[in-house]
């Protein structure tokens, strides 16, 4: 068992050591993807029952009689799951795993080695921040390993760094939005929670300061999307309103919508404001 483990660990120890040269940036991206592929693998086969071929890892299953005479699904053949099956069974298995954070670093991975898709300095640094996210949360929470001692202090240090970095920046995006103008405090909550719908990232930057809101572009750092006032809202407000649902908030009395005013902007019934003209109660 220790095998999958020891590979792992070894595969983000060589990709971070490539990570230091720009060089090996695909060999870096690519052995740090692989490493937590298998973190999230070796998972699944401290979970596989005993006698059942680590069946919780493998693509085939099949049912099989027991000793005992009870039905037991066992791992068929040498081929392992994807990536699909893996969230679908840490889903079922209650194994929560930030999946818009992975999916940024397989978009990288996936630009580099099929468009060869150069990274800019800070991305890749992004890049790495995220693994960070990832590796540490899942060594410490889902395998119960101090991720500083299984990855070795120098290993750690950059991953760390990077992280630092990624978090500066991340302060550095609130504070541009924040010397923007808003109608509400609400409206600028979901700008300031706002996540890019191309890659996930939260590092989005107005095009314009200390200015009205409603008067600048925005853009993501990372893909560069773009975006307007109006996008922004558009995407935002619902999530607002999911997320509080899920919260326990009652549903029914959180409503938006179009503002009978100007009739461009969405009404927010709760806090008594449109995003567009700013009509208060």
């Amino acid at each position: 068992m220790t095998g999958l483990f020891d590979n792992a660990i070894r595969s983000i120890q060589i990709g971070l050591d490539d990570y230091q040269s720009d060089e090996r940036l695909v060999s870096s991206v690519r052995n740090l993807y692989a490493g937590i592929l298998l973190l999230f693998k070796y998972k699944l086969l401290l979970l596989s029952a005993k006698d059942t071929n680590a069946a919780l890892l493998k693509q085939n299953i099949a049912p099989f009689f027991s000793a005992e005479g009870t039905v037991i699904w066992k791992g068929i053949g040498d081929k392992t799951i994807d990536v699909a099956t893996i969230k679908s069974r840490f889903k079922s298995l209650g194994i929560f795993v930030e999946w818009n954070v992975f999916d940024r670093i397989n978009k990288h991975r996936n630009d580099l080695e099929h468009f060869f898709s150069p990274l800019p300095e800070d991305d890749t640094a992004a890049l790495v921040a995220d693994c960070f996210i990832i590796i540490s949360k899942f060594l410490s929470e889902h395998l119960n390993t101090n991720a500083k001692e299984a990855l070795g202090d120098e290993a750690w240090e950059i991953l760390l760094y990077a992280h630092q970095v990624y978090d500066y920046e991340q302060a550095y995006s609130a504070k541009l939005m924040e010397s923007l103008s808003f109608n509400h405090n609400i409206i600028k909550q979901i700008f300031l929670d706002f996540i890019c719908v191309s890659c996930s990232s939260s590092l989005i930057h107005p095009t314009a300061l200390r200015t009205s809101a409603i008067n600048s572009n925005f853009y993501c750092t990372e893909c560069h999307c773009k975006y307007s006032y109006d996008d922004i809202c558009n995407m935002g407000i619902p999530d607002l309103y999911i997320n509080s649902f899920w919260s326990g908030v009652d549903f029914q009395s959180h409503a938006f919508s179009n503002c009978e005013i100007c009739q461009e902007g969405i009404y927010l019934l709760e806090f008594g404001v449109c995003t567009s003209c700013g009509d208060l109660e």
